[in-house]
């Protein structure tokens, strides 16, 4: 274990932003700065253990980088029982400082990782200061960790979801169950539906087979008495259980059974999946007080998606809830492009990762089914993101990481990628297995590869770049063609830099092939990409290994794969270059005549143009990014580093080495990995 000052030259979350964990995002920018001078960043090893069940509580805890686990140790014959396990942004202790107890739990770390530490008396201090974190505490205390019977220490994590639906379309209600279905079956945990909307009696009679399903009345009944609740409860065949709540006569006397029904349900159920109506003064809303994640479904029309960039406010602001804690769902039936953008673009949504287009339930039942158990895995926390880096000729071993993962069966749920990473991985989330990826680049040879990538006709004004880039689509187009990000195979965040702002710009909609070009937009190589009135360059100008990326997609398990050569892969690589080269001056001083003056002559010719303006370019940016890189990889939960001493940034016509370097890297992991994705 060892601890670092937040904002010292040590610190090894620099890279990060308060804005990035839930807790501290709805604060101002001056109550970040005093959480930032009360908390100190503390290392962990794997094995290492953060506190011990019994301890007094001395501080509150929030998850930089890695996995702990919260257990209970062993008693008896009985082994330790893990409860849950905690992931970026993920916090804990909170419950026994606030009510003065023992930890309940012991906490260890899983793997390599960082801890935000802040001492008991500031973290009491700031709950009563600062009203965002009170309120955000306030509704998860209380239900993220339920009561095992005989009132001894926490059982298991329980996640309260909320959908707010305009009206009753029966799309939606279908929606619905079928994402809790689906939950189920992904979590592999009890999940019930209740509904506050009211379905109909057709459509009861379509899902349910029978139309009489008994209703929970608050008015009448008590949320603490099993027997009015569990006559209310209709368990489905498939996996999950429905209830429907009837407000009827709910007044401000008998309004607070809302809230005791959920607590009580918690009790039997991991995930309590609420459906509310479009009236926020509705006394069902009182649910979201205690409810950790809020979806809205949004018809695709510009006034309903205006209104839902104003709610986002709404509900981050009045409830407490977090920029990852709120989701847009938007039924994906012909949208105009152009509306979506303008949604994209408002700030209030900008500043939230929450768009998500759902396909349509009949017509694309393939697109569907893989929608919902995208969102499913999103909200059990069982997202597996792959974070492929950029580097070049050496981005080629991303293939062979892929390839070692299907190999192995390993489903990766979403890709981020820079520069070639963003190559590769488009190619990848577009239908492209691992073998069709070697088969591409192994189509580009020392003879052709130049006129495939580059050619004369590619050739630009060198104060833009030496390359215009058109080329690069040209390469992509056969295997992508005209697709968007919405037709991809897996979904994609690609990378790019904005070249006046140095602002991150991450392409999650239009064409794949534009995004992929505006990020392998090398500087001085490359023509910048003119977009939405922004110049954009390489994205591993700022971002080379898009973890964070991920991160704030709300990705707990997140596979980096960093190509990038180290400080000392350089160095080696330079010895091998110079021992190479003595040996050709040996060779060629042996030789005699013709040979020798030949032999000496590509020796110096080498030696002479190995410093070209491409070489200095390339190393100068890539010595930078490899920085970069680490810092980034070391809040991926695994991180894959494929070296390759003897190569070079340019050798594309070489793929195979690299090819092999990603696999055999891959392959060294592969156990973690697994252990990993099956957590």
């Amino acid at each position: 274990m060892a601890f670092f000052p937040f904002q010292s030259k040590q610190d090894l979350g620099k890279e990060f932003s308060l804005e990035d964990f839930p807790i501290f995002s709805s604060l101002t920018p001056s109550e970040q700065k005093v959480i930032e001078k009360r908390t100190r960043l503390v290392e962990f090893k794997r094995g290492d253990i953060v506190y011990e069940e019994g301890t007094e509580s001395d501080a509150f805890y929030v998850v930089v980088s890695g996995r702990f686990r919260l257990f209970n140790r062993a008693r008896g014959e009985k082994p330790d029982q893990t409860l849950m396990v905690l992931y970026r942004g993920d916090h804990f202790g909170e419950t026994s400082l606030l009510n003065s107890h023992p930890h309940s739990v012991s906490v260890e770390a899983k793997s390599d990782g960082l801890i935000l530490k802040l001492d008991k008396n500031d973290f009491l201090k700031l709950v009563r200061e600062m009203p965002g974190i009170s309120l955000y505490l306030n509704r998860a205390f209380g239900h993220r960790l339920t009561v095992s019977q005989g009132g001894r220490g926490p059982r298991r994590e329980v996640i309260i979801s909320a959908l707010r639906a305009k009206r009753g379309d029966p799309k939606i209600f279908h929606f619905w169950l079928d994402f809790s279905r689906t939950l189920a079956q992904e979590s592999k945990r009890e999940v019930i539906v209740i509904d506050f909307l009211g379905a109909g009696t057709d459509l009861l009679t379509e899902v349910f087979g029978r139309a009489d399903l008994p209703e929970f009345l608050p008015a009448q009944m008590d949320p603490g008495r099993e027997a009015d609740v569990k006559g209310c409860i209709f368990t489905r065949p498939d996996g999950y259980s429905y209830m429907r709540v009837n407000l009827e006569g709910v007044n401000d006397r008998n309004e607070k059974k809302i809230p005791q029904l959920l607590s009580f349900l918690t009790y039997r159920y991991d995930h309590l999946m609420v459906m509310l109506p479009g009236d926020l003064a509705n006394p069902s809303y009182q649910t979201l007080k205690q409810s950790d994640h809020v979806y809205l479904y949004v018809p695709p029309r510009r006034e309903d998606l205006e209104e839902a960039a104003e709610l986002t406010a709404v509900f981050e602001k009045g409830y407490g809830f977090s920029r990852n804690e709120i989701k847009v769902l938007v039924p994906d039936e012909g949208i105009d492009p152009q509306v979506l953008m303008t949604f994209e673009d408002k700030e209030a949504v900008l500043n939230h990762a929450i768009l998500s287009l759902i396909p349509d339930r009949s017509a694309e039942s393939e697109r569907y089914r893989l929608a919902l158990r995208f969102i499913a895995k999103e909200l059990s926390g069982n997202l597996v993101g792959l974070a492929l880096g950029s580097g070049a000729a050496y981005g080629l071993a991303h293939i062979g990481v892929i390839k070692a993962l299907e190999r192995e069966g390993i489903t990766i749920d979403v890709v981020s990628g820079s520069s070639m990473g963003a190559l590769v991985g488009a190619l990848w989330a577009g239908g492209h297995d691992a073998a069709k990826l070697q088969a591409i680049a192994e189509s580009i040879d020392k003879r052709t590869g130049f006129f495939k990538l580059l050619g004369f006709k590619d050739f630009s004004i060198a104060h833009h770049g030496f390359f215009k880039g058109n080329q690069v689509h040209h390469f992509l187009e056969p295997y992508l063609g005209a697709m968007t990000f919405q037709d991809l195979k897996i979904p994609l965040r690609i990378v790019a830099t904005n070249l006046f702002t140095a602002e991150q710009v991450i392409f999650r909609a239009g064409k794949v092939t534009d995004a992929v070009r505006a990020s392998v937009s090398i500087p001085g190589i490359f023509r910048p990409v003119q977009h939405k009135a922004q110049h954009l360059i390489d994205g591993g100008v700022v971002d080379p290994l898009p973890v964070r990326v991920l991160a704030g997609m709300g990705v707990k398990k997140i596979i980096a794969v960093n190509v990038l050569p180290s400080p000392k892969d350089w160095s080696r690589k330079h010895q091998l270059q110079q021992e190479q080269l003595r040996r050709k001056r040996e060779d060629a001083a042996s030789q005699k005549g013709f040979r020798q003056f030949w032999g000496s002559s590509l020796e110096r010719l080498q030696r002479h143009y190995s410093g070209n303006i491409f070489n200095v370019i390339m190393n100068t940016i890539q010595f930078m990014e490899f920085e970069i890189a680490a810092a980034a990889g070391r809040k991926a939960d695994l991180l894959i580093h494929p070296v390759v001493s003897d190569a070079h940034w340019a050798q594309f016509y070489y793929p195979q080495k690299f090819i092999k370097a990603g696999e055999d890297a891959a392959d060294e992991q592969m156990a973690e990995i697994k252990r990993l994705v099956s957590e």
